[in-house]
């Protein structure tokens, strides 16, 4: 029995030396990775995003046992030099090689750091404009690299809308994502308006005038609390009146609801 195992162990010792000089005289291609990864070029081929662009040989320089240098390092391509982005530690604590833009930012912590580095003017743009979302880790509303429909949260999925028909697209009417406290907005409805504003939409709607057909923002434009001068839509109709009366609303009271 003894002698039966110690020559097989023989037989198998050149079976490998064998095959071993075999690879070394035959290199391998990516023909034969797939053979024994199929699942790691499967993945590759469907998410692979630019490296589904290289043969597994560009990353992957040697197979044991004739080297070990099977795991390449990102700044084999990825040079510090090109980006701040490539300068990060950790690559593949977000990044998986295979689907290298599928990432799941919930798993990770305080990613604010890699995200400002590829995406620099969004970082400017919360430092310029604290509000209580730039104190916030960039997962704290995106799930997941990209803005495709479920890889970010919307503004509803933390707020309470203005009014309940308000939907995520009135949001983004008003406020940046980036930068909420700074509203701007154009051409909009004035029922958003309205959700706080209440008692002056009533003011306004029971108004015979022609203000009551106008919408919010033809007075308040671009900005929210910006009030345009009655003198650039009427210039100055009572003439000398004005030198003595420069405030119009001393006479006609309130622009949603005029007086004669």
């Amino acid at each position: 029995m003894k002698k039966s195992v110690v020559v097989f162990g023989l037989f198998l010792t050149m079976g490998l030396f064998f095959a071993t000089n075999a690879l070394a005289q035959e290199a391998l291609t990516d023909a034969d990775c797939v053979k024994c990864h199929i699942n790691a070029v499967k993945d590759v081929a469907a998410h692979g995003a630019a490296h589904a662009d290289m043969g597994c040989r560009d990353c992957h320089l040697e197979h044991p046992p004739l080297g070990d240098r099977v795991i390449p390092e990102c700044t084999l391509c990825h040079a510090p030099a090109e980006t701040a982005h490539y300068t990060l530690d950790n690559c593949v604590g977000c990044h998986y090689p295979h689907h290298p833009l599928e990432i799941d930012f919930t798993a990770l912590d305080n990613v604010k750091p890699a995200c400002v580095s590829c995406h620099p003017a969004q970082g400017e743009e919360m430092a310029a404009r604290p509000s209580l979302h730039s104190e916030q880790d960039c997962n704290a509303c995106h799930n997941a690299h990209g803005l495709a429909e479920g890889q970010y949260q919307n503004c509803l999925d933390c707020h309470e809308g203005h009014s309940e028909s308000m939907t995520v697209s009135d949001c983004t009417l008003c406020h940046k994502p980036h930068s909420p406290k700074e509203v701007t907005y154009n051409d909009l409805p004035s029922e958003l308006c309205a959700a706080c504003h209440e008692d002056i939409a009533a003011m306004l709607a029971k108004s015979t005038k022609k203000h009551h057909e106008l919408t919010c923002s033809e007075c308040h434009v671009d900005e929210h609390m910006t009030i345009t001068p009655c003198i650039d839509c009427h210039g100055k109709p009572h003439g000398i009146m004005h030198e003595k009366y420069p405030t119009c609303v001393e006479c006609h009271i309130d622009p949603h609801a005029l007086a004669e």
